[in-house]
């Protein structure tokens, strides 16, 4: 009769063990996210939700390091898991507000934040649910949420953000950039104030007073893709290929299917006469953006100095090719009435 009765004490401590492992796991993963180490408290949170997948508390914080690592699309399954615990719920369809709003899949975010007005985080969430309805056509209810959001927090770094895009939108470049920097002086973490300063810059050729500011966004947020790709191709006007394909690379390790950033690795790791990875690089920009000629003209470039005759050939037919097929399509598009 003793057996069974030791077998269940040891499936017992084996069960208290595995949960203190994963408690641990979960307590060094949020002292390396206090520090800033995403990737090490990545690892670290994955660990203890191998150990403890139902852990809520261990799936909030996977779904978290994965939204400031720069991988909202990943974060969705963790923080609907934790979104089911009612103890993490609000922060949970918070972070998962953020996430579709990060990922660009504005038509779930209203979902997930409408609930949130007056939570902790209510500017971030009236700026989010503004910017969402608006791109998504909702006007009445995005010129709404504005109103609240200048009511409430008429001096919010997301008021003075908002500000700076509608002043953008109307190319009053010089007044954008002041409200930008009036959203960085109420929140110098503001997400993305710098980039917008500095791709105005970038935009207007003026790379000098551009690369600074996109260089303030990494410090702030070190996976932003999109400034790691605007130093890129900073870096490789300057010819400094070295720096450009550590961007480009930073870009793609942020945001694997950013298809430019493919193209600007393919350029440089050309130049560097790194050619077959060159060739798997522009390759993999055809794969993400087939309607882009400019991958399958460079391929063309790199095949010819290559000696590879054929295969520059075709990739220039499918050059004309697809610009003949782009002029088709643009002359049967209906003509506006004059």
């Amino acid at each position: 009769m003793r057996a069974p009765r030791l077998t269940t004490v040891a499936l017992l401590f084996i069960g208290t063990t595995v949960a203190q492992n994963a408690r641990v796991l979960n307590e060094e993963g949020s002292r390396s996210l206090a520090k800033g180490d995403l990737a090490s408290a990545l690892a670290r949170f994955q660990r203890a939700a191998r150990l403890e997948p139902a852990n809520t508390e261990i799936q909030f914080n996977i779904g978290l390091a994965l939204v400031r690592m720069g991988q909202p699309k990943n974060a969705f399954t963790h923080l609907q898991r934790a979104a089911a615990d009612p103890s993490l719920a609000p922060e949970s369809h918070y972070l998962l507000g953020t996430a579709h709003f990060a990922a660009g899949d504005y038509a779930n975010v209203a979902a997930q934040l409408s609930d949130l007005r007056t939570s902790a985080h209510a500017e971030h969430v009236l700026y989010m649910l503004e910017e969402s309805y608006r791109l998504t056509g909702r006007v009445a209810e995005a010129r709404e949420t504005f109103r609240e959001l200048n009511r409430r927090f008429p001096d919010s770094s997301w008021t003075h953000y908002l500000l700076g895009e509608a002043h953008e939108n109307q190319s009053e470049n010089e007044k954008a950039i002041e409200e930008y920097k009036n959203a960085l002086n109420k929140d110098a973490a503001q997400p993305n104030a710098n980039f917008a300063i500095g791709y105005i810059y970038w935009r207007d050729h003026n790379y000098e007073a551009a690369k600074p500011w996109l260089e303030k966004q990494l410090a702030v947020q070190p996976c932003h893709a999109l400034a790691s790709y605007y130093l890129g191709e900073i870096a490789r006007t300057d010819q400094d290929l070295n720096s450009a394909e550590r961007f480009y690379r930073r870009a793609i390790g942020c945001d694997e299917h950013n298809a430019k950033a493919h193209i600007g690795l393919g350029i440089v790791l050309g130049e560097l006469t790194r050619s077959d990875e060159a060739v798997r690089e522009l390759q993999r920009a055809i794969r993400l953006d087939p309607k882009n000629t400019t991958p399958h003209y460079r391929l063309a470039v790199l095949y010819g100095k290559l000696g590879r005759k054929g295969e520059a050939e075709a990739e220039y037919a499918r050059v004309k090719q697809m610009q003949a097929a782009a002029r088709q399509d643009t002359r049967q598009q209906p003509q506006p009435v004059r």
